[in-house]
């Protein structure tokens, strides 16, 4: 029942779902014959203007994008934008040609009960979701081949350039939105030509990588099956327990890494701790402070200026302490937040116009840079490196190339200074260090016991057997 479904469950279309392969069109080809087809036949023959798309293969797109929906989780509902701006045919967003005729594809499930959903009110920025229902979901059982046939098409644009845009909604309310910019690659100020190539290469590796948690019977986030950044959105405990091809992982963490970048910047060498006050605030302890303050200086490195930086740091602090009680709750008023911003400022003199100034923008991406350096370093090796925010998780044996990689590419972009790494799982470096310290540690042999402790459980194993058999059967 609609009624029941969490519609906030959701993520968008993509309009870009793809596959090449017999098996997947000859299963997308016979829904198509024997409920669809009908439904357009009565229109191939009318004038006007033509979409670039056919119906037939704007309702292999939607079929495709639902059934990967389900795959992921079967409560998964998909975002459905209903306004004709959202198909844009000439967009370079849109490379399959995708027009507001799509809509008739939905309108024809939806007669026959194969969807449902749940209209939005796009000028409230509520997207329409739909779902598949059981005789969709009886049809989608019946698929013979490996949900790894289907993928996103490879002339989609993997370089998204966006803006804010700022539109009037109900009761003449402002909605600030993201909006995709249109662009000519000759007109971007930077060499966007080999980025995208760039993108294209890792994202080619990061589809022959086998990328999942071996401690999870079944996939814990959507997209497990897909290799699309799933790792980024998971609790930090859990991304120890990945595995890439089945083997090991280390995560290396750079450590204050705006704040080291914009010493940097400066001239300066990172100090070892920047969080650390000499003073310590009633009524904070010394460890609650060093968070709090760490949380106010990355934020009032975003913010244009100080009243913002604390809104939005009592925003998150506010939502941290939702399960404390009124007693537990610490009160961060405007005047507590004004002396921790001061007492780091003056003990971080050197990086001060980078509170409060909007700098974060300009951090970011020199951080992306960095990243990018990173990043190409092991993909022209061939090694899959996965990103999370400021730090970089590879199989156990590159752990040291990853520390050199990270190193040399910090020294290009800010100059030769020393930023701090950290990895918080058990890693190749710490059993070194340890048998260093202990000649009678043999540091081959705790190694291998390290590796063979990590768990994989049967449905961890199932998973990685049927992508080994597609990679045998397909490539």
């Amino acid at each position: 029942m609609t009624e029941d479904k969490n519609i906030d469950h959701s993520r968008l279309l993509d309009v870009h779902r793809h596959s090449d392969y017999p098996e997947v069109n000859d299963f997308v080809n016979a829904f198509w014959e024997q409920h669809v087809a009908a439904y357009f036949k009565a229109t191939l023959g009318k004038r006007g203007p033509k979409s670039k798309a056919k119906p037939k293969a704007m309702f292999k797109v939607l079929f495709l994008d639902l059934y990967v929906a389900w795959l992921e989780d079967p409560d998964l509902c998909v975002s459905f934008p209903r306004g004709d701006s959202n198909y844009k045919v000439d967009s370079r967003y849109n490379k399959l040609f995708i027009s507001k005729d799509i809509k008739k594809v939905v309108d024809a499930l939806l007669k026959q009960g194969f969807l449902d959903q749940k209209t939005g009110s796009e000028a409230a920025g509520k997207v329409t979701r739909i779902w598949p229902l059981e005789p969709l979901i009886e049809y989608f059982k019946t698929a013979g081949f490996p949900e790894f046939l289907i993928d996103i098409h490879l002339d989609k644009e993997c370089i998204v350039l966006r803006d804010k845009a700022v539109e009037i909604g109900p009761d003449t309310k402002e909605i600030s939105r993201n909006t995709e910019i249109e662009y000519i690659d000759r007109h971007v100020p930077f060499d966007i030509v080999t980025a995208r190539e760039r993108l294209q290469s890792y994202n080619a590796l990061l589809r022959r990588t086998h990328i999942d948690l071996g401690s999870e019977e079944t996939p814990v986030v959507s997209s497990e099956h897909y290799n699309r950044g799933w790792w980024q959105s998971i609790p930090s405990d859990l991304r120890k327990n990945i595995l890439i091809d089945d083997q090991y992982t280390v995560e290396v963490d750079y450590s204050g890494f705006h704040i080291a970048l914009a010493y940097g910047l400066e001239g300066h060498q990172p100090p070892e701790d920047p969080y650390d006050l000499s003073v310590t605030v009633s009524p904070l302890t010394k460890e609650q402070q060093r968070k709090d303050v760490k949380l106010l200086a990355l934020t009032a490195i975003n913010a244009e200026d100080r009243k913002s930086a604390y809104s939005a740091f009592r925003d998150q602090r506010n939502t941290d302490q939702r399960q404390l009680s009124k007693a537990e709750k610490i009160s961060y008023t405007n005047g507590l937040l004004e002396v921790l911003l001061e007492e780091f400022l003056r003990q971080n003199q050197p990086i001060a116009s980078y509170l409060c100034a909007d700098k974060g923008v300009e951090l970011m991406a020199l951080d992306g840079q960095i990243t990018t350096r990173i990043i190409k370093h092991f993909t022209d090796k061939g090694v899959p490196i996965l990103t999370v925010h400021d730090s970089y998780i590879v199989q156990s044996q590159y752990e040291r190339e990853l520390m050199d990689a990270m190193r040399g590419a910090t020294k290009t972009a800010v100059g030769d200074y020393r930023f701090k790494m950290k990895q918080d799982q058990p890693s190749p470096t710490m059993i070194d260090v340890f048998a260093r310290m202990d000649n009678q540690i043999n540091p081959t042999d705790l190694l291998k016991t390290l590796r063979d402790s990590v768990e994989r459980t049967q449905g961890y194993q199932q998973r990685y057997q049927r992508f080994q058999r597609y990679l045998q059967e397909y490539h």
